[in-house]
């Protein structure tokens, strides 16, 4: 994908969305400190197990997206990671749009900024794929 003077590859697509991932992760597995939540105007998960499930999930596919990337399973991990990002944009959108967050304002503000990176995520993933198999 081309951005400017930027060519973006496959495998930096890939280790920055595990470094996103790895970020999401962190806070997922931090759901038990409710202070964090409420410093950024979110409802604390309750039972927090749930989203510190959700976090170990994802620090093994942040691994995943990081080791697979310039390998010959990058296409696979890619893909994956391009249906994940949107399933997840668009839930997240409409749960935000229903108004059934439970978030403060600024919670909305960053959930809504989780969706929109989420979703250019999925276009970037897309995009690389798309342009790999055309080359």
């Amino acid at each position: 994908m081309q951005i400017g003077p930027l060519r973006l590859s496959q495998a930096l697509a890939l280790r920055v969305d595990a470094l996103s991932n790895g970020t999401l992760a962190l806070f997922l597995l931090a759901a038990s400190w409710d202070r964090l939540y409420e410093a950024v105007g979110l409802p604390a998960p309750h039972p927090a197990w749930y989203a510190q499930l959700l976090g170990a999930v994802l620090v093994a596919f942040a691994g995943l997206e990081w080791m697979l990337a310039d390998t010959p399973a990058e296409p696979a991990i890619t893909g994956a990671a391009a249906v994940g990002s949107a399933l997840a944009a668009a839930i997240l959108a409409v749960w935000l749009a229903a108004g059934e967050s439970g978030a403060e304002t600024k919670g909305q503000i960053g959930l809504w900024s989780v969706a929109a990176f989420l979703a250019v995520a999925t276009v970037v993933h897309v995009a690389v794929l798309v342009r790999r198999r055309g080359s």
